[in-house]
């Protein structure tokens, strides 16, 4: 078995100096606190064009610290896409709010104005519009639809940063902006994640939740920082063919799970054991981000070339559905390839002997999910859930040209066969 060219299915961007940056922290004790924290959020809110930036340590508890900051009345409706990260309407509920869920348009995965608009009534105190995979929402839309009916507009940027709509990057359109710097994100800062507000009253409300906040554990810090970091080392392409590659040639063998992680209700049920509360975001963290800025406009482009070369390999192959953007920018943070449910496992073990791994998406259809089964959840009658026909590809620049080309002639040939 050949080791060279394997593809991973997730290749995680640390920036140059990641690893002297988390030793220097750890020994100068500088790993919680430090100058990073209040220089990272400064020149993330001016890169974004967002007058405040407040830090958190996970992209959830980001989520939590933007609900908290809105001033909302608990019990109010807040209107959710049905096919999202199943976190983050979960996070609402706990915290007293309704989770309503709109339908998502069927090539873009994402929501607009005709699926939000019917949902809002007297009850509904915001919505949140999520950028999926990388691909904007129609959010300029959106952002007029809230101003017009008077709701607070949340934006999941997720899977978003450095997205630009007009010029102007997604995240800066509604009240509040919500980012994720986690492993598998287009920035990953050892964990983290941020909200982004021009709202002055908004940004008070944040203040306060974060005074009464502490920081995560400092061993917990270092554990996960060490543990990216090593996700980052076996997932550079020449890395992944002699370690992690080989044990999914075998577990498909094997016939066993390919080292999938938790969805759905299953993740959902292990949540709910938590107890979410908000974090505040650690300086190594922090100084990891101030790395990243620098160079995540070139990163992104990266991913966007590879992508479209991708796209251009898979034209006219009617039996793959590949990403159209049909509104703004798109970065590829996920590049989704779409196939009928009963095919999609077929497709993922060919791909995995042709070298490439691939990866069942962590977005589920909530209106199927049984915490939410009762919570105005889009009907779908017995038509298969959105996720069960997704597979995700990685086209971040750590893979070249020739393999992405080579990814997708192993496309092709699945599709002809």
């Amino acid at each position: 078995m050949a080791i060279v060219g394997r593809i991973p299915r997730r290749c995680v961007n640390l920036p140059p100096g990641a690893l002297r940056t988390l030793v220097a922290s750890a020994l100068k004790g500088t790993v919680l606190e430090g100058p990073a924290l209040v220089e990272f959020p400064r020149k993330l809110g001016a890169w974004l064009g967002a007058s405040h930036v407040f830090g958190a340590a996970s992209g959830r508890s980001a989520f939590q610290l933007a609900l908290e900051s809105l001033g909302l009345e608990r019990g109010a409706e807040i209107i959710f896409p049905t096919f999202t990260f199943p976190v983050m309407p979960m996070v609402a509920r706990r915290l007293g709010y309704k989770p309503v869920f709109c339908d998502v348009d069927p090539v873009s995965f994402n929501s607009g104005p005709k699926q939000i608009e019917p949902l809002i009534n007297e009850r509904t105190g915001a919505v949140l519009a999520t950028h999926l995979f990388g691909q904007p929402c129609a959010i300029e839309e959106i952002a007029a639809l809230s101003r017009k009916r008077n709701i607070r507009l949340m934006e999941d940027c997720a899977h978003a940063l450095g997205v630009r709509v007009g010029g102007r990057c997604v995240g800066t359109f509604g009240d509040i902006g919500i980012y994720s710097f986690a492993e598998g994100k287009n920035m990953p800062c050892f964990g983290g994640g941020a909200i982004a507000t021009s709202d002055d009253g908004i940004a008070n409300r944040a203040r306060d939740v974060l005074d009464e906040a502490s920081f995560p554990d400092k061993g917990a810090v270092l554990k996960k920082a060490a543990v990216i970091w090593g996700l980052w080392l076996i997932t550079r392409p020449e890395i992944f063919g002699v370690t992690v590659y080989p044990a999914l040639r075998l577990k498909l063998f094997l016939g066993q799970p390919l080292m999938d992680s938790e969805v759905g209700d299953e993740l959902l049920s292990d949540f709910s054991a938590s107890d979410p509360r908000v974090y505040r975001l650690a300086n190594v963290q922090a100084a990891i981000g101030l790395l990243q800025l620098d160079r995540l406009d070139a990163f992104n482009e990266g991913a966007r070339r590879n992508a479209h070369v991708l796209t251009e390999c898979l034209d006219g192959i009617t039996k793959i559905g590949v990403p159209s953007p049909s509104t703004g920018d798109h970065i590829y943070v996920y590049y989704p390839l779409t196939v009928e449910p009963s095919q999609r496992n077929e497709l993922r073990a060919h791909l995995l002997r042709r070298g490439f791994d691939t990866k069942n998406t962590d977005m589920s259809d909530c209106s199927r999910l049984g915490p939410f089964r009762d919570d105005g959840a889009v009907s779908r009658g017995e038509v298969a859930p959105r996720e069960a026909s997704i597979l995700e590809i990685c086209v971040y620049p750590a893979i070249s040209e020739k393999n992405i080309r080579r990814l997708g002639h192993a496309v092709v040939e699945w599709a002809s066969s």
